[in-house]
């Protein structure tokens, strides 16, 4: 059985990204005014994210402009099922931000993976 990622599956996925956004920011916030982060490491953290947003922003313009066809998603290793599983384990670097480099690593990894997703469905010259 082979199931597809589809706008449904696109849009769950702005959903994760957008509401990690927000965790993200609320996390570095609150580590920032804890001291556990210098307000270096909390603009240096709002950059990375902010390259997330943007990506959020791409995601959300194809989801409005662009009908679909479908990228097979059938294992693992779909995109999809990455991008819940990249957003989840930065969520969780995110609770755990003093290991700051780790923190960074894994925004850079959704960026990653969201950026080959939007290349594998985004027309030639869109």
């Amino acid at each position: 059985m082979t199931t597809e990622l589809n706008i449904d599956h696109l849009k769950e996925i702005h959903d994760q990204l957008t509401n990690t956004i927000k965790f993200l920011s609320e996390e570095a916030g609150k580590a920032k005014d804890d001291e556990r982060i210098t307000s270096r490491q909390f603009i240096q953290a709002k950059d990375e994210w902010g390259k997330l947003e943007t990506k959020a922003s791409e995601l959300q313009g194809l989801i409005d402009g662009v009908k679909l066809g479908s990228i097979l998603n059938n294992d693992v290793n779909s995109s999809y099922l990455q991008i819940l599983k990249a957003t989840n384990s930065l969520q969780e670097a995110a609770k755990k931000i003093e290991k700051f480099g780790d923190f960074l690593s894994e925004i850079a990894k959704v960026i990653d993976i969201v950026t080959s997703t939007i290349k594998a469905i985004k027309p030639v010259g869109f």
